[in-house]
């Protein structure tokens, strides 16, 4: 778990250009108007060292960008269920998380959102880090 490096990787995704097509790239998954990027990779012995992870970057965000605000990827797929439009990639990274958090990335025009991905209990908890330039719904 490299603290630094996943704040270098969220500056480089606040400022690189987004893709035209969905592709995988060689720092993240991209698509027009956002990027997903697993962090702090490596072997995980349990969840709980993701949420201390998220912990300590949620800590970071704040100190740059001010207190985030937390989506229930439940609420947003909810709404889906009920026929409201959930844009990408909002609504494909409320399927792998409960608990979204997100920052306007101040001067940077976009949003910067973090997610520990273990609503699947069939694969490997990640934390996910999503930046894009379109809005929360």
């Amino acid at each position: 778990m490299d603290i630094a490096k996943d704040l270098a990787l969220t500056d480089l995704l606040c400022t690189e250009d987004f893709p035209a097509e969905h592709s995988r790239l060689r720092f993240a998954t991209g698509g027009p108007g956002y990027f997903i990027a697993p962090l702090g990779t490596g072997s995980w012995p349990s969840a709980d060292d993701l949420y201390a992870h998220e912990a300590a970057l949620v800590q970071r965000y704040e100190e740059r960008w001010g207190e985030g605000s937390r989506w229930g990827g439940v609420t947003l797929q909810e709404r889906r269920s009920r026929g409201e439009d959930i844009p990408e990639p909002w609504d494909m990274f409320s399927t792998r998380a409960d608990d979204l958090r997100t920052w306007a990335a101040t001067g940077t025009g976009r949003w910067v959102n973090l997610a520990v991905a273990d609503r699947n209990t069939e694969e490997e908890p990640e934390l996910l880090l999503m930046v894009t330039e379109i809005a929360p719904p």
